[in-house]
């Protein structure tokens, strides 16, 4: 028994009737029991998210616990990934497992398929300062490719499979190889680190959360980022060893205007500038695969969908996948390059309709951090359930939607674009190496916006209200809100997203005509 899938042959945990409010506050009311027996239904809600939680917190342990039996106080032979609780931050969680043999140099040329990572220690706030709100938005976890991805890496497989023999050892296991890999769902180790991340959060904001203080909770509507939020409310629970019992309160279909889900029919994709550099690194390698499988035929689509088996293979697996052997770390290195380029040029930056696709979640932000209505002329959905009352929400999402954020409010904006006619190596010196999507969106990735009230101290001239925003643990400068600190007023901090105010400023209007 694992956590929470999101497969239809693996149900999502049960979600009480609250938890449906998709439609409207009062299709929920539909949904209570009698009048005369408010006490009854409160006792069988609470019961069954007590007893669910409880069991899939038993299910987590007893799946994790022999690995830790294993490998828990002896020095392994495999190669360290480096990412041990130093990672977390903060004691008392129950980790989700590493991925052995997998080492973090390469975990961190993934790209977007990397596993969520630390990018450094979590800073307390400075003193004087304490955190009265927390706004977190995280990307589901690790899962299988999608559909269509899977059916061109299983013929990519196959392609190379068809050689008449097999010249180079790393390429002898496709002899009796057989594709196996799922769609779309999410693969229990993305379960564990999300589970592991509601535990963080508690940890980390208990503080904030009491009998009438739960996080409020919202997903985008595909089922692996429904089953994400699920095991982050299960994690949270479990961390607070069942006092506070968050539940998933929202989902939003994505067929509708979603602030959790980028829409734009009229934006690019990303494709030109990735086919340029998939161009100039692919070739080379697929010469060197052909070397040693002669009578097999590969193009350089199939060379990168040899490349993203290593990562797909290895979190399904959680061990290091026989793909990985074929390629060097420096053609990972290519493979990241790849995804910097395809969320640069797709949702960030480098896409003149990109940014607007973050527009609706940050005014939805700036509506939480002041406690004022939303305004926005996007994709926010003003007839669903959206409190101003509450001090933790927790909004899941993709990756792209996450970049388009980013790009919204200005964050990791480079001072050269990533550029698909030049390799890595030549750009470091310019600033455009700071977009890296293994550091920006992994699986499992946040970005956390606290809101601070803070007292006067030594080098801070005022007292009020700050903000800070943390994305992967790794508090952002902030530089266009002043000093480049990492805290900013926030007054200021609202006056700085002026590009959302405006909805876009006549973007998102260019989406559709």
């Amino acid at each position: 028994m694992s956590l929470a899938r999101s497969s239809s042959k693996t149900p999502l945990l049960p979600l009480p009737a609250a938890s449906s409010r998709h439609q409207s506050d009062g299709a929920s009311d539909s949904l209570s029991l009698s009048p005369s027996r408010p006490h009854r239904e409160w006792v069988t809600k609470g019961c069954i998210r007590t007893t669910v939680t409880l069991v899939i917190f038993a299910a987590y342990f007893a799946w994790t616990w022999p690995w830790y039996l294993h490998h828990g106080d002896s020095d392994s032979k495999l190669p360290q990934t480096g990412w041990g609780s130093e990672a977390v931050g903060v004691e008392g969680v129950l980790r989700a497992p590493p991925l052995p043999g997998v080492p973090k140099s390469l975990q961190t040329k993934w790209a977007q398929y990397s596993p969520w990572h630390a990018l450094d220690k979590y800073r307390a706030p400075p003193a004087g300062c304490n955190i009265t709100q927390v706004n977190i938005l995280q990307r589901h976890g690790a899962r299988y490719p999608n559909a269509e991805d899977g059916e061109n890496y299983a013929r990519a497989v196959e392609h190379l499979a068809a050689a008449d023999k097999f010249k180079d050892k790393h390429l002898k296991f496709l002899k009796e190889y057989q594709y196996a890999l799922g769609a779309d769902d999410l693969v229990p180790f993305g379960a564990a680190q999300t589970f592991e991340a509601g535990q963080v959060a508690f940890k980390r904001y208990a503080h904030l959360v009491n009998s009438t203080q739960v996080p409020f909770v919202r997903a985008a509507g595909a089922p692996r980022v429904i089953a994400t939020a699920t095991n982050w409310t299960v994690g949270f629970a479990a961390a607070s060893h069942q006092r506070h019992q968050p539940y998933l309160n929202v989902i939003i279909s994505e067929e509708y205007n979603n602030t959790l889900n980028n829409d734009c029919p009229n934006a690019g994709d990303g494709s030109r500038e990735t086919g340029v550099w998939l161009s100039h690194f692919a070739p080379a390698l697929a010469a060197r695969l052909l070397e040693g499988a002669p009578g097999a035929t590969l193009n350089d689509t199939d060379v990168y969908a040899l490349l993203a088996m290593c990562p797909f293979e290895s979190v399904a697996a959680e061990a290091l996948s026989p793909f990985c052997a074929m390629f060097t770390e420096d053609d990972f290195r290519a493979f990241e390059y790849y995804g910097d380029l395809e969320k640069y040029y797709r949702t960030g930056y480098g896409n003149k309709l990109g940014p607007v696709q973050g527009v609706g979640y940050v005014n939805e932000l700036l509506a939480r951090l002041t406690g004022t209505p939303v305004e926005d002329r996007t994709t926010h959905n003003a007839s669903l359930e959206f409190p101003l009352d509450r001090a933790v929400y927790a909004d899941f999402t993709h990756e792209n939607l996450m970049v388009a954020v980013y790009a919204a409010m200005g964050l990791f904006n480079v001072s050269a674009a990533p550029d698909p006619r030049r390799g890595p190596g030549n750009i470091e010196d310019d600033g455009a190496q700071k977009w890296i999507a293994s550091r920006m969106v992994p699986f499992s990735s946040r970005m956390v916006t606290e809101r601070l009230t803070c007292v006067r101290e030594q080098g801070r001239k005022d007292e009020g209200v700050y903000v800070r925003v943390i994305v992967n643990d790794e508090v952002q400068p902030l530089e266009f809100c002043g000093a480049g600190d990492g805290l900013c007023e926030l007054e200021r901090f609202v006056e700085s997203q002026e590009y959302a105010r405006k909805s876009g400023d006549g973007d998102f209007k260019q989406c559709y005509d």
